[in-house]
């Protein structure tokens, strides 16, 4: 990497490729000489604008982010629940919605959705509901 060799980089130009979406990740970093977690900080440390993805959004790229971000919120939610009152109940019944809309974006956005990621997503939403059941019940 061009870091490595003590070659500085050209990190106006990182940006401009960056928030201009040309071209993935890695390939930024590989035309820049640099890797994607020097990129990542210096992104969250100089508050880069966002990515325009040319071509438009890509759908699947936003609906796995928004998966892992449930996840990570549901993940906080149990580690958090020291007991059991109407506010957890209200914020997995949140969480259980916010899941259900993004299979149905997921289903929308594919004519024949993929196996084991629709699986995953229909585990989440079970053990969610479940989960909720189990609040209720206490």
């Amino acid at each position: 990497m061009a870091e490595d060799d003590e070659t500085p980089v050209d990190w106006v130009g990182v940006r401009a490729a960056y928030e201009a979406g040309e071209g993935t990740l890695d390939e930024i970093c590989a035309r820049f000489g640099t890797t994607r977690g020097k990129l990542g900080h210096r992104k969250l440390m100089e508050a880069w604008a966002p990515r325009v993805l040319r071509g438009g959004a890509d759908r699947a790229f936003i609906i796995r982010q928004l998966f892992r971000l449930l996840e990570r919120q549901i993940r906080q939610v149990e580690k958090d629940m020291t007991q059991t009152g109407e506010k957890e109940v209200a914020v997995l019944g949140k969480l259980a919605s916010t899941l259900e809309k993004l299979i149905d974006i997921e289903k929308a956005a594919e004519d024949r959705p993929k196996r084991g990621k629709s699986q995953n997503m229909h585990e989440l939403r079970d053990k969610l509901a479940e989960r909720i059941e189990q609040l209720k019940r206490a």
